[in-house]
């Protein structure tokens, strides 16, 4: 805020400085002709002065107000990221990921360069004519700067005409925008798949049309765009200057002022015209930017599936912890669903009333159809979901009370599908343990069984693992989330199905990898195969 008042102020000094230097040339006029009895020296020291500091505020005002919009960017692409962690893995997993990184990409340039490199200018221009018409009238004539005083303020209504006619253009424009990032995303994701499937160019064809209807919303802006600039440049515009210029030789005629004053008038109101030469911005940058600036503010204002006690309404971390368990109590299970109901929007219930204690140390598997909630239960001990009735504790803490951080320090999870990150092998390593020297990473590799492959790499852990881990195969890239699970080393081992999608030589390395690991700690296990659930202490099945 103080660097757009920075900015607004100095427009009010730059549009002041050239209305002086305007008068000024109309006194150097006069002074030529003989009818000022200032001499010329003094007049032309004074344009100098007018001149330098016009030019001054004229450069100082776009470096500050670029530099308030790159702090401004930052600070707005952190909390669109941040507000993404904060709903959730379940939540933002039903969305798509290219409008989300359009929002925070795209949206957030827009909306930072409205705030930014406009609004202040703008402000300032919209304001700026009424200290250039005062001067006019103290220095020149009080009657044509008050007639032209009642003319100035079609200046604003005809900006807010102009932007309720094509708010609509704008947000459509934005929306299929935004639309059009999440197929292309999706497109260059499923590339494989599209092309296993022959599909490309089916896909292709789909994402031509796509950027079609993108390309006739861009040109509706932009036909607007022009329209209006036609109107304001070839009506009011000229209209403006050829009435004022009546005016001024209206009130030389009678003797009111005298030439270089008539001239001056008509120089000052260029100045007053200076908002409708900011109307091809106010299309480009101003509808753009409120559009995505509604498009951020929509999107922060959607609430967490699962709010994190932990964060305080402004979105800061707290220092709230676990609870801590009563003195003298018995040990707590590790994890506990008591009386658990479940139910996804518009679904039937998915568990009702749903009873699990697994002990410390215990080995537990979870059995049971598809459909039945085997994954649910997985999502709600990891604090992804909440239930609509009944507690899920983790170490005698109800989990809605704890922080999610606290509740996912305690468990590290191995799922159907492990994501890699595009890096190194080192690089998504860490991800487990940021400070992890090279030793600790070859310990968790060879605990998984992976010792021997990363040895054979050309460039060991400076190895390339792909996009998503392309480069590896479906049962090293889940060994390697079993080596994440071994530099965690947090109390409870989660296992959700996974050996789900390997051949059955790749299983029985996981699942010896899974059972070095599950050694001295709490094993939820979630499968359909026999194997993998074969070394559980208890069997527990769901839907029955």
């Amino acid at each position: 805020m103080g660097t757009r008042l920075a900015v607004i102020g100095l427009g009010w000094v730059q549009g002041l400085a050239l209305a002086g230097l305007y008068i000024a040339v109309g006194r150097a006029v006069d002074a030529a002709l003989g009818r000022a009895g200032a001499a010329l020296a003094p007049i032309f020291a004074l344009l100098i002065v007018l001149a330098l500091v016009a030019a001054l505020a004229a450069g100082l005002a776009p470096y500050l107000a670029a530099r308030d919009q790159a702090a401004d960017e930052a600070r707005e692409r952190l909390r669109v990221v941040a507000h993404v962690f904060e709903l959730g893995a379940a939540q933002r997993s039903r969305a798509r990921a290219g409008a989300i990184v359009s929002t925070a990409t795209d949206g957030v340039e827009r909306a930072a360069a409205y705030r930014g490199a406009f609004l202040g200018p703008m402000i300032a221009s919209m304001t700026a004519p009424a200290l250039v018409l005062i001067m006019m009238g103290a220095l020149v004539d009080w009657p044509v700067a008050g007639i032209t005083a009642i003319a100035l303020p079609v200046i604003p209504l005809a900006m807010g005409g102009f932007q309720a006619a094509f708010a609509g253009v704008s947000r459509r424009y934005r929306e299929n925008g935004r639309v059009f990032a999440a197929k292309f995303l999706d497109a260059i994701q499923g590339l494989p798949t599209l092309r296993l499937m022959n599909a490309d160019r089916a896909h292709g064809r789909a994402l031509a049309a796509a950027a079609e209807e993108l390309r006739r919303h861009v040109m509706r802006l932009l036909a607007g765009n022009q329209l209006m600039l036609f109107v304001v440049d070839s009506l009011f515009s000229l209209a403006f200057i050829a009435g004022l210029a009546a005016l001024a030789l209206w009130r030389l005629g009678q003797g009111a002022i005298s030439p270089g004053g008539a001239l001056a008038l008509v120089l000052c109101g260029t100045l007053l015209l200076d908002p409708l030469d900011r109307i091809g911005q106010f299309f480009y940058v101003g509808m753009g930017g409120i559009a995505s600036a509604k498009e951020i503010k929509a999107f922060l204002a959607e609430a967490p599936a699962v709010p994190d006690p932990a964060t305080t309404s402004d979105g800061q971390s707290s220092d709230a912890a676990r609870p801590a368990p009563s003195p003298g109590s018995p040990p707590s299970p590790a994890v506990e669903l008591a009386a658990v109901d479940f139910a996804y929007p518009d679904a039937p219930p998915v568990l009702t009333g749903f009873q699990l204690s697994v002990q410390t140390g215990e080995h537990v598997a979870i059995v049971g159809p598809s459909g039945v909630g085997k994954t649910t239960i997985a999502e709600l001990i990891q604090g992804n979901l909440r239930p609509q009735g009944g507690q899920v504790r983790l170490f005698g803490a109800d989990a809605a009370r704890a922080p999610l951080a606290w509740q996912r320090a305690q468990m590290a999870v191995v799922a159907q599908h492990t994501y890699l990150f595009t890096g190194s092998l080192r690089d998504n390593l860490r991800v487990a343990d940021a400070g992890a020297s090279d030793e600790r990473l070859m310990e968790a590799l060879a605990q998984a069984g992976l010792a021997e492959f990363a040895a054979d790499l050309p460039e060991g852990l400076d190895s390339a693992v792909g996009e998503r881990g392309l480069a590896l195969s479906g049962g090293q890239v889940q060994r390697l989330g079993i080596a994440r699970a071994f530099l965690k080393d947090a109390p409870i081992l989660l296992l959700d199905e996974p050996t789900a999608h390997v051949d059955l030589g790749a299983e029985r390395a996981i699942l010896a990898a899974l059972e070095r690991l599950g050694r001295d700690k709490t094993v939820i296990a979630i499968s359909h195969r026999r194997a993998t659930i074969g070394h559980a202490d208890r069997v527990v099945e769901v839907g029955r």
